[in-house]
């Protein structure tokens, strides 16, 4: 593990963190109850969310891009050689890719600062990061035409977790909201109407997990015994974040089939649970997502 690998690992995941969280932010209101949607907007943090959320995803889009280009040439210097870059961006296979999320990155950096009358714009600039990721990784190197295929089960991988990702942090924002604290009508028809979003979300991430995995690593073709789970570095993270995924969904049904019912018929001690319940939720989410930045580095054959 070289100072090159964990630059690249960290600015993966500090991108995952804040263009999923945006993502899943914009996206809420879509589907949100119409006093939640109002409580949440209202909510005086949204916007400097936004901000921080779209500055940290342009940082670190620049920051991804240029551990990717020290890591392709094991040379920091490259990082103030123009040629280096031009060569990164003009001739490599990826190249457009990579010119494409900066320009994106750009856009979204400034689309944060109008707030909420730029939920569709910053939906769907975020929306496009998550899915460009498949062609800087490994789905780029899969022959066509089973690219296109392995990239469509990315783009719903990676638009599932942002739904959920970001929905988790947006239900936190709502729960802290004072109002709807004190509104257990509210908060019980937003908690049902995620838990529908979710599902389908967990069924979008579970379907394009499962095709990445497969054309990545074919258990037919790649690993000729189980063992490979415990001896490769590719399996042993992808495991441990099945792990953290099935935690999260653990907590999910916890929080849909014991805390919101109990806080519909009146229990006073169901809010307080209900908000620790989420916030664990998301940091288990942060951590998936730290994961998944590992694993888009690993050589999935080592």
């Amino acid at each position: 593990m070289t100072e090159d690998w964990t630059a690249l690992v960290f600015a993966r995941w500090v991108n995952l963190v804040s263009v999923a969280g945006l993502f899943g932010m914009a996206v809420f209101p879509l589907y949100a109850p119409t006093e939640a949607r109002r409580t949440f907007l209202g909510q005086p943090t949204i916007c400097r969310l936004f901000v921080a959320g779209g500055t940290i995803a342009f940082v670190s889009t620049f920051g991804w891009a240029g551990a990717a280009l020290v890591n392709m040439t094991g040379d920091v210097k490259s990082l103030a050689d123009p040629d280096a870059w031009l060569s990164f961006l003009f001739g490599t296979s990826f190249g457009l890719a990579w010119i494409v999320r900066l320009a994106l990155a750009v856009a979204l950096s400034l689309s944060v600062f109008r707030g909420e009358r730029a939920l569709g714009a910053i939906a769907a600039l975020t929306a496009c990061l998550l899915v460009s990721q498949a062609w800087i990784g490994h789905v780029a190197s899969l022959a066509s035409p089973a690219r296109w295929g392995v990239a469509a089960a990315y783009t719903l991988h990676v638009l599932g977790a942002g739904t959920w990702f970001g929905g988790i942090l947006a239900l936190i924002i709502l729960l802290d909201g004072k109002r709807i604290g004190e509104d257990r009508r509210a908060v019980v028809d937003a908690l049902e109407r995620f838990s529908v979003i979710g599902l389908i979300a967990v069924l979008a991430i579970l379907v394009g997990g499962i095709v990445n995995a497969l054309a990545i690593y074919p258990l037919s073709l790649a690993m000729p015994s189980w063992t490979a789970l415990f001896t490769s570095a590719w399996w042993q993270t992808l495991v441990a974040k099945i792990a953290l995924v099935a935690a999260m969904l653990g907590l999910a049904g916890l929080n849909r089939f014991v805390w919101t019912p109990r806080l519909a018929s009146g229990d006073s001690a169901a809010y307080t649970n209900l908000v620790r319940s989420v916030v664990i939720e998301q940091f288990l989410g942060v951590a998936v997502l730290a994961v998944t930045a590992i694993l888009g580095v690993l050589d999935p054959s080592g």
